[in-house]
């Protein structure tokens, strides 16, 4: 019997890269192997990126007992990362796989321009049309930029479009950094009680939850009114479990960028069967 084989993914983003191993290259995205992340800035120049991201899973893993069958990216660091990358996959003789958006039939994005679209933000889209069961969802992902995508299911898949705003820790960041007085603040939990903050540190980290949240609120209802269904709302992200604690019945969809990766992987599987 010939030995499971995994995938190993590399979210590549703005502030993090991130990487793993995904057991099963069969199975959906479940069981993570060597999860690891590193601040972008430390792999720059990309030249030199990735050699260690082989070494670490090599030094974790037994791969004699995991092969890796390909590696998964999604990149939105540009063409250099992607040539660093690949490279390294034909020194090691992996296949390497790239997202790319409206690759496949089943789940298409209504973007203009749709190489334009993050492909972490598309990774997260297909993770949804991969495990939902709603006909109307709206995915927001926490970052560095809040981004928060329609996903429809009317026969087939559809992307709508969605909105980029600044993220909660840059929102935090910028009052602080942009200001003489306003101190550094952590984004605190709902307060029961009084809905006026009464402290400065109250103001700001509420402040910012609410514009979050109304942002949220309003796109739910404008879904609704739309496609006459209740949204399912979907949180992916850094600060996703912190927010969900101001926005009952919202999922928490976590490795949301890897388990899209692992998706539309398979499904190019199928494509060529």
């Amino acid at each position: 019997m010939s030995a499971t084989k995994s995938l190993l993914c590399i979210d590549a983003g703005n502030s993090m890269v991130k990487w793993c191993l995904h057991a099963n290259s069969r199975q959906p995205f479940t069981v993570v192997r060597a999860l690891k992340s590193e601040p972008t800035a430390l792999f720059k120049p990309f030249s030199n990126a990735l050699p260690e991201v082989l070494a670490h899973l090599g030094a974790t893993v037994n791969e004699s007992d995991y092969p890796i069958e390909a590696v998964l990216l999604s990149n939105v660091l540009g063409p250099d990362f992607e040539a660093a990358v690949r490279g390294l996959c034909e020194q090691h003789k992996l296949p390497l796989h790239v997202l790319a958006v409206n690759s496949r039939a089943q789940v298409q994005s209504a973007y203009k321009n749709p190489a334009s679209l993050g492909k972490d933000r598309w990774a997260a889209c297909l993770a949804v049309s991969q495990i939902s069961l709603a006909k109307v969802n709206l995915l927001v992902s926490f970052g560095t930029a809040t981004t928060l995508d329609a996903v429809v299911n009317t026969g087939t898949w559809q992307h709508l479009g969605g909105f980029i705003v600044p993220g909660v820790q840059t929102m935090l960041d910028s009052l602080h950094t942009n200001t003489a007085e306003l101190p550094k603040v952590e984004l605190s939990q709902p307060r029961a009680g009084s809905p006026w903050p009464v402290g400065t540190h109250q103001a700001i980290s509420e402040g910012v939850a609410r514009t979050q949240v109304a942002l949220i609120q309003s796109l739910l209802a404008e879904l609704t009114v739309q496609y006459s269904h209740q949204p399912v709302l979907w949180l992916s992200g850094g600060f996703a479990s912190a927010m969900a604690a101001f926005l009952p019945g919202a999922q928490v969809l976590d490795h949301a960028v890897f388990k899209g990766l692992v998706f539309d992987y398979q499904l190019t599987r199928q494509d060529l069967t």
